[in-house]
């Protein structure tokens, strides 16, 4: 069967989307330092800090093309409106980074390879722990059967020295994504820390926790279907939208002690966070707070990203009564041609149907005559004139005795209506694999990838417009 075009949705169409440069423009130490990362990992750098700009982001992980689609979306909306692009790392998220799933063909059956190409630590963020030996992505590449193996391993060549798993997962997919998307500054979420315009939200957190984490709550309950959780709020404990990230550590979360006058930062057990060896960066939803009232001029989202940031806009208008920078969301399905056959459960029911019925009906189903065929024909056509049960029994023996002999002379279509119904069955098991989209990007054709930008740039989307900052 053949995978299915490649859909897109651009929420709302490109044409709609505000980029009005209302952001603070105090963001000139921000980007002297993913400009000073770029130099040393030869990623792309940002120009004037009053330059427009759009944004867009995600995990450090092995992608599939739904987040291609924003990126490349970026790229097309920067060149429309005049701006820079930047894409955010995650990397204060603690996820596989390595870890990659790809398809393949046993027999007529659809399966999934799972491998971990390199080892790291897990609950420790991306971004605070060291990269993956490049030696050991390579070996474990070369056990694999995959059209991946080309393109990963040439994208490891000439690897500069990175600092953690999140800036070699970056260094990486900005060459896999380049060919598509162009080349895209990158950001970390920990370049956050330390900025002044960051560390002053952090302190009007901590100084107004109580009401923060209230109206935070408040913002969550109102939107179930975001499906966040709410924030622990106690007397003198009151939990913060923010990870405590330490050196090869699992993150933690933070909370805030307000029993002594002066409010302190504290783990979930009442330690304090001790500030010179921990990080404190923000959650998903103080993340993008921070990205649109501070960084950017509109965040490009997916699907899910397009629901939650609706919490973020409800609570950071209620607390912090600032309107944020716009936002769109784009994503993307893209389906891999894998070889093997894929049906539906009616394509099932019919092969079981012809399976069952065709040796008892082959000379119909072959538009076969003759001797046999005639007696058959005769004594189907007498068999309800009496009902004397021995001679019912006795016509029923010699019909199945006439289908059995019609059969053993064809078993040619015996033998292709069982091949059709094991196809049938395999092809049903395989529909789940068939229909993931969620490979890695580059394991697809490169024409596919181009493909889906040109379907980006040119399909229809969905109602709405963004609107402008308040």
């Amino acid at each position: 069967m053949t995978p299915p075009p490649p859909s897109v949705r651009i929420e709302p169409a490109i044409s709609t989307w505000s980029v009005d440069d209302a952001t603070p423009h105090d963001r000139a130490a921000l980007i002297e330092r993913i400009n000073a990362r770029a130099k040393r990992l030869g990623t792309a750098t940002l120009h004037a800090p009053a330059t427009r700009l759009i944004a867009t982001g995600h995990q450090a992980q092995l992608w599939h093309p739904g987040i291609l689609a924003k990126d490349i979306t970026l790229d097309l909306a920067a060149e429309r409106f005049d701006a820079q692009r930047l894409h955010l790392v995650v990397d204060q998220d603690a996820n596989e980074a390595w870890r990659l799933d790809m398809p393949y063909v046993d027999g007529d059956a659809l399966k999934v390879r799972s491998a971990l190409l390199a080892d790291q630590k897990q609950n420790v963020s991306t971004g605070f722990q060291p990269p993956a030996e490049v030696d050991q992505v390579r070996e474990r590449l070369t056990g694999l059967e995959s059209s991946l193996l080309g393109v990963l391993d040439e994208a490891l060549i000439d690897m500069p020295k990175c600092e953690s798993l999140a800036e070699q997962i970056a260094v990486v997919l900005a060459r896999l994504k380049r060919p598509y998307a162009g080349d895209v500054p990158v950001m970390m979420v920990s370049d956050l820390a330390g900025w002044d315009v960051y560390e002053s939200v952090v302190s009007r957190m901590i100084a107004d926790a109580h009401r923060c984490a209230t109206i935070y709550n408040q913002a969550v309950a109102d939107t179930p279907q975001a499906g966040l959780t709410a924030m622990v709020v106690g007397r003198e404990f009151v939990e913060l939208p923010l990870w405590a990230v330490t050196w090869n550590q699992p993150r933690r979360r933070a909370f805030v002690d307000l029993a002594d006058t002066t409010p302190m930062f504290v783990y979930d057990d009442g330690e304090p966070i001790d500030r010179s060896t921990a990080t404190l960066l923000p959650r998903a939803l103080l993340l993008t707070a921070v990205m649109r009232s501070h960084v950017c001029d509109l965040f490009i989202h997916g699907t899910g990203g397009l629901v939650y940031d609706k919490v973020t806009e409800a609570w950071w208008r209620d607390w912090a009564g600032e309107a944020l920078a716009p936002m769109a969301g784009v994503t993307a399905d893209l389906f891999l041609d894998l070889g093997a056959p894929v049906t539906g459960r009616a394509a099932l029911d019919r092969a079981v149907w012809r399976c069952h019925h065709l040796p008892h009906n082959l000379d119909r189903a072959l538009g076969l005559d003759g001797e046999a065929v005639r007696r058959k024909r005769e004594l189907l056509a007498h068999m309800d004139d009496d009902r004397k049960r021995s001679r019912r029994r006795a016509a029923f023996t010699e019909l199945h005795q006439i289908n059995r002999s019609i059969s053993e002379s064809h078993p040619e279509a015996i033998t292709s209506a069982q091949r059709e119904l094991d196809l049938a069955r395999a092809g049903v098991r395989n529909a789940g694999v068939a229909r993931r989209r969620d490979w890695c990007f580059a394991l697809y054709p490169p024409g596919s990838l181009r493909g889906l930008r040109g379907t980006l740039a040119h399909e229809p989307a969905a109602s709405g417009a963004v609107q402008s900052r308040a």
